[in-house]
């Protein structure tokens, strides 16, 4: 494996923690300039908004969607519902590759709350990383059915 393959992994998945992050909400009284302190709640929006060069005054409301428009290249919905419950599976493939090597981001749900970034070099895979993003997990499965072949 490639040490800039891996590095760019890495990137991708701070984007994704970062959209997690984002997703969870403002903080309240939210002040971009009070002092930090680590893994508190301020610092972790303040950072995430820094990580995506967002401005501080971002909606969050806005950042699956501005995410997607902004850094996808392709975006895969698929979604089935299971006849024998009310069970619905849902996988997204987002083809994520501005300024580096083929990136996708996967969203299965039978993978539970977990995001997958698979890279690749010469269209081998050559690095995968699992984050934990429940928020951004749920929202992609919820637009998979709207968009998706059913």
């Amino acid at each position: 494996m490639n040490l800039d393959t891996r590095t760019y992994s890495q990137g991708i998945a701070g984007e994704v923690l970062a959209v997690e992050t984002l997703l969870e909400g403002r903080p309240k009284y939210f002040d971009p300039a009070a002092h930090r302190q680590a893994g508190d709640e301020q610092t972790r929006y303040r950072d995430a908004l820094n990580e995506l060069q967002l401005p501080y005054d971002y909606d969050p409301a806005d950042t699956l969607a501005d995410y997607l428009n902004n850094v996808a290249l392709d975006v895969t919905w698929l979604s089935t519902n299971s006849s024998r419950n009310d069970y619905r599976k849902t996988r997204v493939e987002i083809l994520r590759t501005c300024g580096g090597p083929r990136c996708e981001i996967i969203r299965d749900s039978l993978d539970g709350q977990i995001i997958e970034i698979n890279t690749y070099d010469a269209g081998q895979p050559v690095d995968s990383i699992r984050v934990w993003a429940p928020i951004l997990a749920e929202q992609l499965d919820d637009l998979a059915a709207e968009m998706g072949p059913q």
